[in-house]
Order: C-alpha cells, then structure tokens, then sequence
C-alpha cells in the first residue's frame, strides 16, 4: 500500500506546488535548493508543501520531507519534459482553473474585498502571479498523462499486487455496505402549475408596463429564497452554470430587457439582465414555484410504496425502478448508487453515509428496502426517498475476493507510480540537475545527480 499512498502524495504535489494555498503563510529566508533543466526549486516551496502534507497525513509512516523532495524533483522534471514536448495548455482551461480557484478562495475570506486585504495586493496582481504557475501546474499533468494515463491493470496483475503485500500487512477494513436511494420529487397539479404560469405572465406584465418594480416584486413574491432578499439577484455566473432553460434566455437578453417566462425544472422565472461581459452574465429573477399541496406529497409517498414492494418482489429490478421512476438525475446513472470517492467503488463505510441514510439503513439486511421518508431540498421544497441495502460485509482484513475493486484501484496506482519512477530514473540522465549537499542526505539522491561535480555546498 505504500507506493500508492506515494503516489497520492505525487499528486497532492501537483496541487499545492502553485503555492497558492489561502490561509497559508510560510515566513522563511528563501534559497535555491535544487535545479532541474531550467527548473529551480525553492525552499519555501518544499518547506510550503511539507506543511500542507503533515497536516494531511499526520501518522504518515516514512520520511514524509525528503519523499516530498523527491516527487517535487520529478515535478520539475514532468516540466522539462513538457516544454521539450512543446505541450501546449489551451488558454480558456487556464482562466477557468484560476476563475474556480479565486471563487474558494474569495469565500475562505469572506469576499473579494477581504481576500485583498489578506493578499497585501490587487487581485489583477495577484491573478498574473498565479497563471505562470497554474500554466506550469497544467503542463505537469499533461506530461504525467502523456506517461500513465493509459496504463491498465489485468486480474493477473491485481492478483499479483494483493500475493505481494506481506500477510502482517493486509489493510484492515472497516464494516462495508452497498447503498442506494432512490428519490422522487413531488409532482405539482395541472391547477398548481397553471395558476404558478398565470401568475409569472401577470407579474411580468405589470414590470413591462411600470405598475411594478422589478426589485420589490422579487422581494416579496419570488419562490428563491437565497436571492429574494437581495432584489432577486444571482450576481455574476458563466455559461454552463445555470440549467440550460435558463441560461439560453439570460445569453440572449440586452441590459435590463426583462425575459419571457421561462419553465425550467424549478418553476416559472422572470428573469432581467444586469449586465454580460463576454460569457459571463450577471442578472436578477422572480421564480413563481407550482405549490405542492398535501395530498401532492401523500401522493407521492404512496407511489414509492408501491414501487418498494415491486422491488422486494424481486430485489434485480432495483436499477429499473431507479431509472423509470427516479426523478434526480444525478443518481439516475449509476443505479443510486453511493460511491466512495477515494476508490470509485460502491462499497463504502457506513460510518462514510450521511447520518439520516445510515440510520434508515441500520434496519435493513441485504435486499430490503427502506419505507418511503421525506427528504428536505437546500431550495426548501420536499423530495421522499426509498434506500435499498444490497450488501453488508463485517470488518475485515483485506481479501481478494471480497475487495477486487479496491486493489484493483490500488494495483493500478502502484503500477502508475512504478511507470513513472522508471520513466524518471532514465530520463533525468539527460538533464542537468544541481542539489544542495545539504538535501543529499534523503534516500537514492545519487539516482538524481550523476555527476558529482553537480553537487555543490551553496554554504561554502
């Protein structure tokens, strides 16, 4: 297991190595500590990265610094190679990683204003500093895929991996279930969804007409709560944000021209556009939801009852039942399925669920079905939700029959660390590297400098 956790680690120094890291000040006198190509490796940047993997891996078995060291060399030497590759990052994936990355961390801070203020700069300097840096970041990667992104492994090679690890070594696992849910949002009456479109279209008339403004009519009729207080605005936001009903009407709207109303999955919505620069638009709206009525939810609830006992009829028709009558879409594609997200496999520790799932599936044994339970939705509606328990394995050391999938995610990571070990050691022959005498001391450092001359005191 430890050549995969190293090759977590490799890719936890790809993320942190922008140095770019919110909350985090590392106050030391810099030094070059290594070159590489025409790479330098700074001091801080080691020192930076070691101080972000202790506090991840604060047990880590090993000598986490110079591992550390080791893998920020073969980043650099992933660089070299990209550059000789004549690998070329397409801008537009540049400005929305630094785009993503600014949005966390403007709401780390408390706003754009606070973030200025912790910086010490503009957010225009800033942002230059860091697309050197986010450019390099993904040439890195784009060299680490050129090298592994294509390596498989076989049942041979999963077998092997698992026979390899010493008996006194085998992973423990914890108590293991396969779950899935299934959610189905209340649907409103033709009435409802009636009277919601009437009331959208007369609101929007009076706006057009000036009987109404715009700002007040959101405060006090719109069904969005997060944004009702705020005149009904949803600030700034790009293409691919916005459901797509929505957002095709916002991209073809001129400053404050008030839309048509739009149906979307959430309701009916007035929407107005404050202002677009480019791909991104920032604008206000009115939703108008169809009311679900009591006997809209009972109607529901007694619809998932049914559909659970057609399931426990025959527990292979779970999968069926999700795709014909699961109304999320984002559960529809893998059965509803939870899925752990450090492996990629549907085996996960109950201990992982959300408390309000692992308590419905306490009562269960493999194949039940829980009864129908309502579920709250962030945009205050109510969703009812079944959960299907299809398995339950009891703590336990590792077994290849039981955790294939794991050591299969795991045999692949070690064999992508393996691959790019071997690449590394026989690429590095042909490019300068210079390490401080004072680094050399960390394991298989020669491995890096093969000429001796290369190595220098910088002290002296």
């Amino acid at each position: 297991m430890r050549n995969y956790i190293r090759f977590i680690l490799v890719l936890s120094v790809f993320a942190t190595s922008v140095g770019y890291t919110y909350g985090q000040k590392v106050g030391v006198l810099d030094e070059v500590i290594a070159v590489v190509g025409e790479s330098i490796v700074l001091k801080s940047d080691l020192d930076r990265t070691y101080y972000q993997m202790s506090l991840q891996y604060p047990t880590y078995n090993g000598d986490l610094k110079c591992e550390l060291f080791d893998q920020i060399l073969t980043q650099k030497l992933l660089l070299y190679k990209a550059d000789l590759d004549s690998l070329v990052v397409a801008e537009e994936r540049v400005n929305y990683e630094i785009d993503r990355r600014m949005d966390y961390y403007a709401n780390q801070a408390g706003g754009l204003q606070n973030l200025e203020k912790y910086l010490g700069m503009s957010l225009v300097e800033y942002k230059a500093q860091m697309r050197r840096k986010m450019t390099e970041e993904m040439q890195i990667q784009e060299a680490q895929n050129s090298i592994i992104s294509e390596l498989k492994v076989s049942p041979t090679e999963v077998r092997k991996f698992y026979e390899d690890i010493p008996v006194d070594s085998l992973p423990d696992f914890a108590s293991e279930v396969e779950v899935a849910q299934l959610l189905v949002a209340p649907k409103p009456s033709a009435t409802a969804e009636k009277y919601a479109r009437e009331t959208a279209e007369k609101l929007r008339k009076e706006i057009l007409e000036g009987s109404r403004d715009f700002c007040l009519t959101a405060t006090i009729y719109s069904d969005d709560q997060g944004s009702k207080k705020d005149c009904g605005s949803l600030g700034d936001f790009k293409r691919g944000q916005m459901v797509p009903e929505f957002e095709a009407a916002v991209f073809k709207l001129k400053k404050e021209e008030v839309s048509k109303v739009v149906k979307t999955q959430f309701g009916y919505h007035i929407i107005q556009l404050i202002e677009r620069k480019g791909e991104i638009a920032n604008a206000r709206h009115i939703l108008i939801r169809p009311k679900i009525l009591q006997s809209d939810l009972e109607k529901t609830s007694k619809k998932l009852s049914r559909v659970k006992r057609l399931i426990e009829a025959d527990s292979n028709e779970w999968c069926t039942a999700v795709a014909k009558y699961s109304t999320d879409d984002n559960t529809q594609a893998n059965c509803g399925f939870f899925v752990d997200p450090n492996v990629g496999t549907s085996k996960i520790e109950i201990t992982a669920l959300q408390s309000d799932v692992a308590l419905r599936v306490s009562g269960l044994k493999p194949g039940g079905v829980s009864p129908p339970h309502a579920v709250p939705q962030q945009d205050g509606s109510t969703w009812f939700r079944i959960v299907y328990l299809k398995s339950e394995t009891p703590p336990h050391k590792a077994s290849l029959e039981k955790d294939y999938q794991k050591l299969s995610v795991y045999a692949l990571e070690k064999k992508k660390q393996d691959t790019l070990n071997e690449w590394s050691e026989s690429f590095r022959k042909d490019v300068y590297v210079w390490i401080d005498e004072k680094y050399m001391v960390c394991p298989d450092m020669d491995t890096w400098v093969t000429n001796k001359e290369k190595v220098v005191n910088t002290n002296e």
